[in-house]
């Protein structure tokens, strides 16, 4: 094991308090199933301050190296640190994954994966219609020979044996899917622009990509399971969320769909992913109001995740989600809220909430006055 991943471990081993995780995990569980609770829970992200004693590799070290990406993802994922547990008392629930970015579905159609500088890594489309045509008809869900999903499955591999050493935080470090996409992203990715064309010129080869996207989706998150350590049960943890169900679609290109294309065409796939795995969440990035009441319509959707959402209309979702009890993940308030309690009056239950600090200080104080700590 490299010697800054054992320190930071042997660190954790020392500051996690078994008891505190629990509580936190709870906290999220009752808000999210709409039950009442002490308080919403809350994850405060941050800069990561350049002082800390523990510090990120350079991202285009990681992909090579599980102990490497597993360091990281400890010290610094979504702007948010476990390493820094101990200064701070927000409801962060401990998670790692394997962060190869959104490629892993993509790779397995064949598309060419590359990596630029510290940018995440990122699938070259197929170069034509003729070659996407021919790779849906030759293609297999089952099919796992992609040398990124090797990595991947390795990674999740490496994590395991590493926290077994570890029992303590084998207990309260959760080990959750890698970034598998959605349906429509990942068609769109491996065929490229032209894609959003073909939703209305060639409905037919668009439905037949979504579909294997979906299945290969399902089978990918049914072959990482066995490396899984999720813990509450009915609940499953991404983007440093916990969510409801036992996956997170990501459905970012709907924000470019009208209502109606979503639920004709989109939907169905979405659902068959969601199904396949008992249930799930879907999230969006972006202004996502005009298609977050579709979301909500399908019958294995349990909750949405925001990218950003300071985008929209939040009261007017809420109410739509709360008729049909889904929960809303990562909702974000104003600080003045958060500090007044006025942010539990318009959100009484059923969201998880994320404060975005300009500094780690400023995130560690809110907290405190939030929490009453």
């Amino acid at each position: 094991m490299i010697e800054p991943l054992k320190k930071l471990l042997d660190h954790l081993n020392s500051i996690l308090d078994p008891d505190r995780q629990e509580d936190i995990e709870q906290r999220h569980k009752r808000a999210l199933k709409w039950q009442q609770t002490d308080r919403l829970p809350l994850v405060m992200c941050y800069p990561l301050d350049k002082r800390s004693d523990f510090q990120p590799f350079p991202h285009r070290e990681i992909f090579e190296s599980p102990e490497k990406m597993f360091y990281n993802e400890l010290v610094h994922a979504f702007d948010t640190s476990i390493a820094m547990r101990d200064k701070i008392n927000d409801d962060l629930p401990l998670t790692v994954r394997a962060n190869f970015g959104t490629v892993l579905v993509a790779s397995m159609f064949g598309c060419g994966v590359e990596i630029a500088d510290d940018n995440p890594p990122w699938a070259r489309h197929l170069e034509s219609k003729d070659e996407f045509e021919k790779c849906l008809d030759n293609f297999d869900p089952s099919d796992f020979s992609s040398p990124w999903m090797a990595k991947a499955e390795k990674t999740l591999k490496v994590y395991k044996q590493i926290l077994s050493e570890y029992p303590k935080l084998e207990n309260m470090i959760q080990i959750v899917l890698p970034d598998l996409q959605g349906p429509l992203d990942n068609a769109a990715m491996v065929r490229g622009s032209e894609f959003f064309v073909e939703l209305l010129t060639e409905p037919e080869l668009t439905a037949k990509a979504m579909k294997l996207a979906a299945q290969a989706q399902a089978k990918a998150a049914e072959r990482f399971s066995s490396y899984l350590t999720e813990k509450v049960n009915g609940f499953a943890h991404q983007h440093a969320a916990m969510i409801r169900g036992n996956i997170l679609l990501r459905n970012d290109s709907s924000v470019m769909i009208s209502p109606e294309m979503y639920s004709e065409k989109i939907a169905p796939y979405d659902e068959l992913v969601l199904k396949s795995m008992g249930s799930g969440s879907i999230h969006s990035c972006g202004r996502i109001g005009h298609v977050a009441e579709k979301f909500t319509e399908i019958p294995h959707c349990l909750s949405v995740d925001f990218g950003q959402p300071e985008m929209n209309d939040l009261d007017t979702i809420y109410s739509i989600a709360k008729e049909r009890n889904i929960s809303l993940i990562r909702v974000s308030v104003s600080k003045e809220q958060l500090i007044s309690g006025e942010v539990q009056k318009r959100f009484p239950s059923g969201v998880s909430l994320v404060y975005r600090a300009n500094s780690f200080a400023e995130a560690q104080e809110l907290m405190k006055q939030y929490s009453g700590s």
